[in-house]
């Protein structure tokens, strides 16, 4: 109930963001580079509308980076998408049987880059150097990491792989050439722990969807893969991308007008 009072009353807190704005997908305004990361930033929302503020945040950062083309999907685009190429997969199912929004970006993510390649950004973040300055031409994965401890820490091989063996690897922004092993170890990951997740109902949905989809897992994914060796190309890009990373732009809380946040939920399952 207290979200909804809140969300009716966004309007009153808002005003001066309002009327929400569209925003659409940027082609790349300079030459591309050649590299093996595809230049392209993706994201995705809920809906493509956006506060006065929020909307600016997010023209800088593809100011800062002309040579990228930048696409944005919107709910359903994305599920379209997922249908289409992953619609025989057993992660689609749990795609769709997701009942928050933020789950639902996360697998899109993995699956949309192990497919085509690119980089994900949050629609909510950004960072505030070029994205070509925190890689090479050559990197195949740039990752970064937390400044949060990973709670499920287990001795390994990997951590002598690691920049911060310790730390979460963060996963609301990151790039991958196409068909990457940390992003189809995440799919898999995320494929066998489902079962444990189904229908349960949690007093903190929030910390079960990071569990699951978001960075716990994800940095599960990243240690099982470096468990058997460094990965060739890889680049870890310090923490919050050497400090460069927005963890939320300005304005980017007018968009829970349209989207209720779910980080205020309790004792509800996440997966069906």
């Amino acid at each position: 109930m207290f979200n909804e009072i809140k969300q009716f009353l966004a309007p009153l807190r808002y005003w001066r963001e309002l009327p929400l704005r569209e925003c659409g997908d940027r082609p790349a305004l300079s030459q591309k580079p050649n590299q093996s990361i595809p230049p392209i930033v993706y994201q995705t929302w809920e809906d493509n509308l956006f506060g006065k503020s929020h909307l600016e945040e997010i023209q800088r950062f593809r100011d800062l980076n002309r040579e990228f083309d930048f696409v944005l999907l919107n709910r359903i685009q994305r599920d379209d998408y997922l249908k289409q190429q992953w619609g025989n997969h057993p992660i689609y199912s749990i795609y769709q049987k997701s009942l928050f929004g933020p789950m639902k970006a996360d697998i899109f993510r993995y699956c949309l880059l192990a497919d085509r390649g690119g980089f994900y950004f949050d629609i909510s973040k950004g960072c505030s150097a070029p994205l070509r300055q925190l890689y090479q031409k050559t990197t195949e994965a740039l990752i970064t990491f937390e400044p949060h401890e990973n709670p499920s820490l287990v001795n390994s091989p990997a951590l002598q792989h690691l920049q911060y063996p310790t730390k979460l690897v963060l996963q609301w922004g990151f790039g991958f050439a196409p068909k990457n092993p940390i992003l189809e170890k995440m799919i898999e990951n995320i494929c066998h722990h489902y079962p444990l997740y189904q229908g349960k109902v949690f007093t903190s949905p929030k910390n079960a969807i990071r569990e699951l989809t978001g960075p716990i897992m994800f940095t599960k994914a990243v240690h099982e893969v470096l468990a058997q060796g460094p990965l060739p190309h890889l680049e870890q890009c310090g923490i919050d991308f050497n400090n460069f990373g927005i963890f939320a732009l300005k304005g980017s809380k007018v968009r829970y007008m349209t989207a209720p946040a779910y980080t205020k939920a309790k004792n509800r399952p996440i997966v069906l």
